[in-house]
């Protein structure tokens, strides 16, 4: 989305699977503004190509996302690894989190997404989602 390339500051959490006839893309960009409304942070959804209506949340919901996020390391959210297997998710696309603030960007992966092996991604999955009217089955 071209409207990151000039933004200070953002969180995006991205979602594509394409097995899913004609591909599933998902993008949500939380924008935190420096106005005095109550609900600061623009929550911008790109769905499919399609942008849809601007929500907003509050600067405490999106300080608990971003602080979630610098917590999260990507170790944290490779499967278990066994010499005869390995864990894997059926089915649920390729996830990213992307972190930005000034010239620092943090970003975290998942293929497919699981609440017992992507914990925290997947609570910050779910708060972004929930910020855009979504729930994590959209995704899922």
């Amino acid at each position: 989305m071209h409207f990151t390339k000039n933004v200070r500051e953002y969180i995006q959490l991205k979602h594509e699977n394409v097995m899913v006839v004609k591909g599933d893309k998902l993008i949500i960009t939380l924008i935190p503004t420096m106005s005095k409304r109550k609900k600061s942070v623009i929550v911008k959804i790109l769905r499919n190509n399609e942008q849809y209506d601007n929500r907003r949340l509050t600067y405490t919901e999106y300080e608990k996302i971003f602080e979630l996020i610098v917590k999260t390391n990507q170790k944290e959210l490779e499967l278990p690894k066994n010499q005869n297997y390995t864990v894997g998710v059926l089915d649920g696309g390729s996830n990213s989190i992307t972190l930005k603030k000034d010239s620092v960007e943090k970003k975290l992966y998942t293929h497919g997404i699981s609440k017992e092996y992507h914990e925290k991604f997947y609570k910050v999955a779910e708060i972004i989602l929930k910020a855009a009217k979504m729930e994590i089955r959209d995704i899922n």
